[in-house]
C-alpha cells in the first residue's frame, strides 16, 4: 500500500512541477485526502480481519488500484502538470472502475461465502443465538441450549404430525486416547469432530456438545428409520475420515420422541445411552441399541 502511495508521488513530479501554495484549494485538498484516508483505512481493516483467500485477494487488488488512483487525484492539487500531458489524466480516472469492479467482484464471492458459513453454523444455532451458552472448545452449543431447542421442538410437534429424533454420540475409549497422545491432542480431536458432524448433518439438524466426549443430535421432521441411516454414515465418517488409532469408535444412540417435555425425553435418551452396551453384548437389537 505505501509502495502504491509512492509510486504515485513519484510518477506525479517526475512528470509536473510543484505549484505555489497561493493557487492551491484547500478545501479540495481535505476532501480528497479525506476519500483517500478511508479508502486505506478500509483496506487495513479487511486485509487484517479477514483470512487469506479469494475474497481477501480482491478486496485487496481493487482497493489498491483504487488507492492509487486516489493518491493522484489527491496529488493533482498540488502538482502543476503540462497541458499536452494526458497520461496522468488517464491514470486518475481509468484505474478507477477497475478497481471498483474488482471490489464488487470480492463483495459476491463474499456473499457466496457467507451463504456457505450461514449454513453450516445452521446445524450449531438453529434459529437461535446467545453466546452465553457457547462451549468455547468445539464452538458448539452446550446441553443447556439443547434442552432448550428440544423443548421449543416438542411444542412444535404437539401442533403437528412431524416426527422427531435425538441422539446420543459418545467417542468409544477417549479417555485412552488422551492419556496416550495428552490433551492437547484430545481437544484437537474433539474440534475436528464437531466440524465433521455440523458438515455432515442438514441444514435443520443441530448439534450441541453435552460434556467431555458426548454430543447431542436433535433430528427434527426425521423418523427413526431416516434418523438411523443419517447417524450410520455420520458414525462410519468420524471413524475412518479422521486420524484416529483403530481402538476409537462411536457410539450412537437414538430416540424418537414421544415424551411431553424436554427433561423426559434426554432422561430417555441417556436410559437408552447406558444399556446400548449391554445390548450390543446380547446381541440385543431394541431401538436404543448403537447404530456404529
Amino acid at each position: 500500500m505505501i509502495l502504491v502511495m509512492a509510486l504515485a508521488l513519484l510518477f506525479s513530479y517526475q512528470l509536473g512541477s510543484a505549484k505555489a501554495l497561493t493557487i492551491i484549494d484547500f478545501f479540495d485538498v481535505l476532501g480528497e485526502a479525506s476519500t483517500l484516508i478511508l479508502a486505506v483505512l478500509g483496506l487495513i481493516l479487511m486485509v487484517s480481519t479477514r483470512p487469506q483467500g479469494r475474497v481477501t485477494e480482491h478486496f485487496y487488488s481493487g482497493g489498491l488500484i483504487l488507492i492509487f488512483s486516489l493518491s493522484l487525484d489527491l496529488l493533482d492539487e498540488f502538482v502543476h502538470y503540462p497541458d499536452d500531458l494526458r497520461l496522468i489524466s488517464w491514470l486518475e480516472s481509468l484505474p478507477q472502475p477497475l478497481g471498483l469492479m474488482l471490489i464488487a467482484i470480492g463483495a459476491l464471492e463474499w456473499r457466496k461465502e457467507h451463504l456457505q458459513v450461514t449454513r453450516q453454523l445452521a446445524t450449531r444455532e438453529k434459529v437461535l443465538r446467545d453466546h452465553q451458552w457457547l462451549d468455547p472448545l468445539t464452538t458448539l452449543y452446550t446441553a443447556r441450549y439443547f434442552h432448550y431447542l428440544l423443548q421449543r421442538e416438542i411444542a412444535d410437534v404437539a401442533k403437528s404430525t412431524q416426527p422427531l429424533c435425538i441422539a446420543h454420540l459418545n467417542l468409544t475409549c477417549f479417555s485412552r486416547f488422551n492419556h496416550s497422545y495428552g490433551s492437547v491432542a484430545g481437544d484437537q480431536l474433539l474440534h475436528h469432530v464437531s466440524e465433521l458432524i455440523s458438515l455432515l448433518l442438514r441444514p435443520c439438524d443441530c448439534v450441541c456438545r453435552e460434556h467431555s466426549d458426548r454430543f447431542l443430535v436433535l433430528l427434527p421432521n426425521t423418523d427413526y428409520a431416516q434418523a438411523r441411516q443419517l447417524l450410520k454414515g455420520l458414525a462410519n465418517a468420524i471413524t475412518n475420515e479422521l486420524d484416529t488409532p483403530a481402538y476409537l469408535g462411536c457410539q450412537v444412540t437414538l430416540h424418537e420422541v414421544k415424551e411431553a417435555n424436554a427433561e423426559q425425553a434426554i432422561d430417555m435418551l441417556h436410559e437408552a445411552t447406558e444399556n446400548t452396551s449391554a445390548d450390543t453384548q446380547q446381541g440385543d437389537t431394541r431401538a436404543a441399541r448403537t447404530l456404529a
